[in-house]
């Protein structure tokens, strides 16, 4: 089965958020980096329960997934019956916990 994959308008703004800190050094990196994330969430249309579930999000309609990018990024989704949505796309380096209240 292939699923529909959406970017919440927090996670189209988180991405072009890391984009744009990662273009002040390098612009190179910037668009690989994006490239990478799109990548992955593109490939979150098949299978994405292969992603292990996110265990710090309890109170949500759905159940949240998890899924790494390069070891640097961490798109947080869930599955619906014929969709996958992106929620956030956090840096796995930072403090995040704050963020997802």
């Amino acid at each position: 089965m292939s699923y529909r994959v959406e970017w919440s308008a927090k996670s189209v703004s988180d991405l072009s958020e890391h984009v744009a800190f990662l273009k002040k050094a390098s612009k190179e990196a910037a668009k690989k980096m994006s490239s990478a994330i799109v990548s992955m969430a593109d490939s979150l249309a098949e299978f994405p329960e292969r992603c292990p579930e996110f265990s710090m999000l309890r109170n949500f309609p759905v159940p949240i997934r998890k899924c790494i990018v390069d070891g640097r990024y961490i798109l947080l989704f869930g599955v619906r019956a014929d969709s996958v949505t992106i929620y956030r796309v956090l840096d796995a380096r930072r403090s995040f916990s704050g963020l997802l209240s």
